[in-house]
């Protein structure tokens, strides 16, 4: 054999072993040595990731307390045509996630290259599965844990039928979250998914959670079958609470009955009953079929119309010439009935859509109902009667609100508004979404006769006496509606207990209404519905710094020590000589020195004046506005501020 040709097959079969152990040192390497690169390649190959899902933007109360987040979870996928050892991956998963081996097989079964085992995994299970998975590292070649957003509201049941509640895609199903969901939720899910806006409310948690734990209470004592009731700021239309009892938690929506769920403030329509009759008064003193001075015969109780009698919520109540305020005080059918004879059916029927009446009240919450009354050349005379005192058309709690709203400010009809802010996920402002501007229904010297009549009704010789609020100026109205039985007509035992109303003359001006379905004892607006109300209001006036008294608006502890130190002040201020009456000028009022005096004694002061009181703080009068000496003229502005320094 040629002695060159030896030498290169020698060559030849060293350069091929050379080669074939730097292949194996090579693959040694790759495989005793992690790499990211390859390690993403594989698994690309493997398994398909779902794409980042962007994050809900919260919910926050209108002083930025959080009332709805996200929360990060994980849930569990597969890649079905990936899957080795099926049997006993079935069994693990189906331990670990309480499912049952069928489901959990069928899905891995599925012809997808991608399908959700479980999603929003609670922190056990998520634990469990991180171990299993960390025990079988092959199987993380086809199954893996996603990181997603989970709604979760930390105040549990607390304004539930406001905020509704999201799916396990995080898309809204009720309440703001559905009709805010575009907002709330962000880009589609990507590598590069933007987070949801946030949403600032006009609601004030703490006044939320008053009113749905005296709602709550109301309704148990009289034993109702529900109950629903509203704070509403009669100036700006903003929305401070609305709830609704039963209620549930939106954290387990789906343990709720969807009846639960209703928001009945917005979603039930019921006759108002007598709520309407302050409006019935504002209509006829407004164009001019009556005046103030008017007096109606009330027929002792008992008024004939065709076949039909029109009777007095009370047997005994038999009255005979009555003023305006008297049947507004006593709460008289036949009285009111006498005034929509004098006002017309035509007039009644336009007064009552100009406060809102048959139509919604365009609050930002899906679901509301409009109510409904017949046009007038459809009215016979006793529908007319009946329309006059609140029965023959429906109304939905927020309407009945915000026509209590006109009364408080003057005449004019507000929007209700529930969201105010629009922000980016981390805070910064979007959008300042402003109140609307307020409609001009009413001459406000009318109005203010009728509000101011209105204050009887909580006299001791009203129908609600149980809605007087110590040192302040309530002005409301009883609703004791009858409910009709389909096919039946009006049948007794079955009602509506309502009460509306507000104090005069404070800011924050807030209206409120209560609303309690078929009470068992008592029944009547004024004994059932009215002391809700007081409570609500109480405690409404207080988170303002407006009370006379001082236990709710400081510590339990410093409870004693403040009252003494208020006793001493006045025994201090003794020597101030205060008016019982203002001194009046040719044109006008002079404007007192008021510094010395508490909220009741500048209520009462300014009793009947046509002067605008407002109100701020609590204690004594340490700054007021105009100064002492200045001149008053009517509608003018009277600021005070108190304080316990």
């Amino acid at each position: 054999m040629d002695k060159n040709f030896r030498v290169r097959l020698g060559v030849a079969y060293l350069v091929l072993c050379l080669m074939a152990t730097a292949v194996v040192v090579r693959s040694a390497y790759l495989m005793l040595k992690p790499s990211v690169r390859l390690d993403t390649a594989m698994k690309r190959q493997f398994r398909q990731d779902p794409p980042r899902s962007p994050r809900r933007g919260y919910i926050l109360d209108r002083n930025l307390e959080p009332i709805a987040v996200s929360m990060e979870v994980k849930s569990l996928f597969v890649n079905p045509g990936r899957v080795k050892n099926k049997i006993a991956i079935v069994k693990n998963f189906a331990l670990i996630l309480k499912m049952s081996e069928k489901t959990i097989d069928s899905k891995l079964s599925s012809n997808k290259s991608f399908v959700w085992i479980k999603r929003q995994l609670s922190e056990e299970e998520t634990s469990k599965i991180e171990k299993l998975l960390a025990k079988n590292p092959t199987w993380s070649l086809f199954i893996g844990l996603s990181k997603e957003s989970k709604r979760f509201y930390p105040n549990q049941t607390l304004a539930a039928h406001l905020l509704g509640f999201t799916g396990l895609d995080s898309r809204g199903l009720e309440g703001i979250e559905l009709q805010y969901d575009d907002e709330l939720m962000g880009r589609k899910p990507s590598a590069d998914a933007k987070d949801g806006n946030t949403l600032v409310l006009t609601i004030d948690k703490a006044l939320q959670y008053t009113l749905e734990e005296e709602l709550a209470k109301g309704v148990q004592e009289t034993k109702s079958v529900s109950g629903s009731a509203i704070i509403l700021d009669a100036e700006s239309g903003d929305i401070l609470a609305m709830g609704t009892y039963p209620t549930f938690n939106p954290n387990q929506y789906g343990k709720s009955t969807a009846d639960s769920r209703r928001n009945r403030a917005l979603v039930d329509t019921f006759e108002p009953g007598s709520t309407i009759k302050p409006i019935l008064a504002l209509i006829g003193i407004s164009n001019g079929s009556i005046n103030s001075r008017t007096k109606v015969f009330c027929e002792y109780g008992k008024y004939k119309i065709g076949n039909h009698w029109i009777r007095e919520s009370e047997a005994k109540d038999k009255w005979g010439w009555l003023g305006i305020e008297q049947v507004l005080q006593k709460s008289s059918n036949v009285g009111a009935t006498k005034i929509g004879d004098l006002i017309g059916a035509e007039k009644i029927y336009q007064g009552y859509v100009s406060v809102g009446i048959g139509s919604k009240t365009e609050i930002d919450l899906p679901g509301e109902s409009s109510g409904s009354i017949t046009k007038p050349n459809k009215w016979s005379k006793i529908l007319q009667s009946n329309i006059s005192f609140g029965h023959g058309f429906t109304v939905n709690a927020l309407q009945i609100a915000r026509a209590y709203a006109l009364l408080a400010n003057g005449g004019e009809l507000v929007s209700p508004r529930l969201v105010k802010e629009i922000r980016s996920f981390d805070g910064e402002l979007i959008t300042e979404i402003s109140p609307k501007v307020k409609k001009r229904i009413f001459n406000q010297n009318i109005v203010n006769k009728i509000s101011t009549m209105m204050l009887s009704v909580v006299g001791e010789e009203g129908t609600a006496p149980k809605a007087q609020i110590s040192g302040f100026r309530v002005a409301g109205k009883t609703g004791t509606a009858q409910k009709p039985v389909k096919g039946k007509g009006y049948r007794s035992g079955k009602y509506i207990a309502s009460f509306a109303g507000f104090v005069k003359s404070v800011r924050p001006n807030y209206v409120i209404h209560v609303v309690l379905d078929e009470p068992k004892f008592p029944y009547h607006g004024g004994e059932a519905a009215a002391p809700v109300f007081q409570r609500i209001m109480v405690a409404s006036l207080a988170r303002e710094g407006i009370s006379s008294d001082p236990s709710l608006l400081i510590g339990k502890s410093e409870v004693k020590e403040k009252i003494k130190i208020k006793d001493e002040v006045h025994q201090i201020d003794s020597g101030i000589v205060k008016l019982k009456t203002l001194e009046y000028l040719d044109d006008g009022i002079l404007m007192p020195d008021l510094k010395g005096y508490i909220a009741k004694e500048v209520l009462d002061l300014f009793s009947q004046k046509e002067i605008r009181l407002e109100i701020k703080g609590s204690g004594i009068v340490t700054n007021q506005s105009p100064k002492p000496g200045s001149k008053l003229e009517r509608g003018d502005l009277v600021s005070v501020r108190l304080t316990r320094d």
